[in-house]
C-alpha cells in the first residue's frame, strides 16, 4: 500500500515539475501561480474524529453495613413506635401490665448485607437509665427493682416501676432464600440500675449474610 501511494506521488510530482517548466518557458505567471497555488491545497493534509456509537460508565455499588431499624409493612422507617399495654383498673395493690413489641405494622428489621459481621447482637435499651414512662398522670420508672418494681428505692427518680422484655416469646421471619441458622432470642430479663440493655437477638458466625429478619411478637411487661 505505501508503494502505491509513493508511486502515485512521484509521478504527479513530475509531470507537474514539467508542468511547471513548460508554463515558465511560456512566461504564464498566472498559470504558474495558480498551479503552485494548486499544488500547494493538494499537498495538505486533512485529519478526521470518528466518535464511537457506543457510550460507557463505571458505577461502585456499595453493599451497605448491619442495620436495625423499627418499619412499617412496607418497610418504611416508624418515627414514633409506640406499644400498647393492657388496660387495669384502678387498686391500692401492684399490678402488672403487659404489651407487646412488634405488630404487623411495627416491627424490628434487621439487614445484614454482603460485607456484614459475621457475629452481632440486637438489645433493646433505653436512651437514659434515668428515663421514666410519662403519662398525664402517674410516672412508671423501668429500672427500679425494689419491692418487686412496686415501690421506689434509692434511684435518681421518685417512682417506681420495673420493665421486663421476654424477647423467647418473638417471632423471627428471615427473607426469602435466607433462615434462622445461627440465630438465637434473648432470655426474659429485666432492667435495672445493673442491668442497662437486653438482648433481643444474638447471630453466631454460622448466620448467613445478604440477608434480613423481622421481629414480631415480643412481650414486655411493665410492674
Amino acid at each position: 500500500m505505501y508503494i502505491f501511494f509513493v508511486g502515485i506521488f512521484i509521478f504527479n510530482f513530475y509531470n507537474m515539475h514539467k508542468l511547471l517548466r513548460l508554463l515558465l518557458e511560456k512566461l504564464d505567471i498566472g498559470a504558474t501561480l495558480l498551479l503552485v497555488t494548486a499544488m500547494t491545497l493538494g499537498s495538505g493534509t486533512a485529519s478526521y474524529t470518528l466518535a464511537s456509537s457506543t457510550s460507557n460508565f463505571t458505577q461502585t455499588i456499595n453493599a451497605g453495613s448491619l442495620a436495625v431499624d423499627i418499619v412499617d409493612g412496607s418497610y418504611e422507617s416508624v418515627t414514633s413506635p409506640s406499644v400498647a399495654m393492657t388496660s387495669k383498673t384502678f387498686g391500692f395493690s401492684c399490678q402488672t401490665s403487659t404489651g407487646t413489641l412488634g405488630t404487623a405494622s411495627e416491627k424490628i428489621y434487621i439487614v445484614n448485607p454482603d460485607n456484614g459481621d459475621d457475629t452481632w447482637n440486637v438489645t433493646l435499651a433505653a436512651s437514659a437509665t434515668t428515663d421514666v414512662w410519662n403519662s398525664a398522670g402517674t410516672d412508671f420508672d423501668f429500672n427500679d427493682p425494689t419491692g418487686s418494681g412496686c415501690t421506689d428505692g434509692t434511684d435518681d427518680d421518685s417512682v417506681g416501676g420495673q420493665m421486663t422484655i421476654n424477647p423467647s416469646a418473638a417471632t423471627l421471619t428471615p427473607k426469602s432464600g435466607c433462615s434462622n441458622t445461627g440465630l438465637s432470642k434473648g432470655d426474659s430479663a429485666s432492667f435495672s440500675d445493673e442491668v442497662n440493655s437486653i438482648l433481643l437477638l444474638g447471630a453466631s458466625e454460622s448466620t448467613g449474610i445478604d440477608c434480613y429478619w423481622d421481629i414480631k411478637h415480643g412481650a414486655k411487661k411493665q410492674i
